[in-house]
């Protein structure tokens, strides 16, 4: 089996068991353990502040213990914990158990992207890689909250944690047969992000600004403002993962020059604009598309440039500080957007008015800052 194909495979594995536990975390830790919304709230701050430190020395593991040395630790303490969490079905001991699991699912990401780095050796034949995983990945997130949902309904959140933990272990065995990269890491605990990949983290952390507005701000604006049911706005989301796993291997054939992605934020801003003038379900339907289809450009082209900018002696720390980057723009995404869903309610543009205008100044960075030629160069 290619390398390309395994790893999706693994990541299709992965999701499944993440986004059956994932999905409903929040609202267990609500409704099924009681616990009172300000700590709810506590817990996501928290689960923030440690996949911040996660991304960080996963990157440092991934340089030093080696890629798939890492995923294996990680992935099999992940599942440990939420073992160790079944076993309790204590509302503290599930919270520290669901950090550490966070904590690891983290690391084992970091090193994941790291590897696809090692294994690509053209700028094409990385987009060919991230693209392929994000069809396993996106498998597993179409079918695992459906399923998930359901199992919550008949036998509560215990389950999901179960299978949370179990699912993963099933693609241990094909993880163990990735072989592990040759490489010399750069000695010493400190390193030096290279100037284009220090200017390239500017327009990323926009970008994943933008990115996360498919998320709490899309589905509360749609609820609230358009007056969509939580089933319409699921079959949204289903919406978004099937054409992620029917698309995304035929669109990243064309993505061949790393300046498309500055396209590919000029779709999404316009598609965001356009949230504000939908009236209703179907038009949502057709708006889903063009942000699905902008997600489709955008995300295998950024995880790309960033590993060819990325100096392979330090690819993990490289990719562990984007996924910090990229993961502060989602986060912050979520906490803007709920300032301006107050005001979105009434006057649409307030809010995808500064999704669009963020989208088109990270489209500008871009153009300005990627040259083809210099990215290329760099995986040559």
């Amino acid at each position: 089996m290619e390398l390309s194909n395994r790893l999706a495979l693994i990541g299709a594995v992965r999701s499944l068991g993440s986004s059956l536990l994932w999905s409903f975390t929040g609202f267990a830790l609500f409704q099924y353990y009681k616990l009172p919304l300000i700590l709810v709230s506590l817990f996501y701050v928290t689960q923030a502040v440690i996949s911040s430190i996660a991304f960080i020395i996963g990157g440092y593991l991934a340089d030093f213990l080696g890629r798939v040395r890492t995923m294996t630790i990680s992935a099999v303490v992940s599942s440990i914990a939420l073992i160790i969490a079944y076993v309790i079905n204590k509302p503290l001991a599930v919270v520290l158990m669901v950090l550490i699991q966070s904590f690891f699912n983290n690391t084992y990401g970091v090193a994941n992207t790291s590897i696809v780095g090692d294994y690509a050796r053209e700028f094409t034949s990385l987009v060919k890689y991230f693209s392929r995983l994000r069809v396993g990945i996106n498998a597993g997130w179409a079918i695992g909250p459906a399923i998930g949902g359901l199992l919550y309904e008949i036998y509560g959140f215990r389950i999901l944690i179960l299978l949370g933990s179990v699912i993963p272990l099933m693609a241990l065995p094909l993880l163990m047969t990735l072989p592990e990269p040759n490489y010399v890491a750069e000695a010493g605990l400190t390193f030096h992000v290279n100037r284009a990949f220090a200017l390239f983290l500017i327009p990323s952390f926009l970008t994943f600004l933008v990115m996360g507005q498919l998320g709490f701000p899309l589905l509360t604006y749609y609820n609230m403002h358009v007056g969509l049911t939580t089933f319409q706005v699921g079959l949204l989301y289903m919406e978004n993962g099937l054409l992620v796993v029917f698309l995304q291997d035929i669109i990243g054939r064309y993505l061949r020059r790393p300046s498309l992605i500055s396209l590919g934020m000029v779709i999404y801003g316009v598609s965001y604009l356009a949230v504000a003038f939908i009236p209703g379900f179907a038009w949502a339907v057709v708006g889903m598309f063009f942000i699905t289809l902008a997600e489709m450009v955008v995300s295998p082209l950024s995880q790309s440039i960033a590993n060819a900018l990325a100096d392979p002696r330090s690819r993990g720390r490289y990719m562990g500080l984007y996924s910090l980057i990229t993961g502060l723009g989602r986060t912050m995404a979520s906490s803007i957007s709920g300032v301006l869903l107050s005001y979105a309610i009434k006057q649409p543009f307030a809010m995808w008015g500064f999704v669009f205008a963020v989208a088109i100044s990270s489209s500008g960075l871009y153009s300005i800052i990627i040259r083809d030629a210099l990215v290329l160069s760099r995986r040559a």
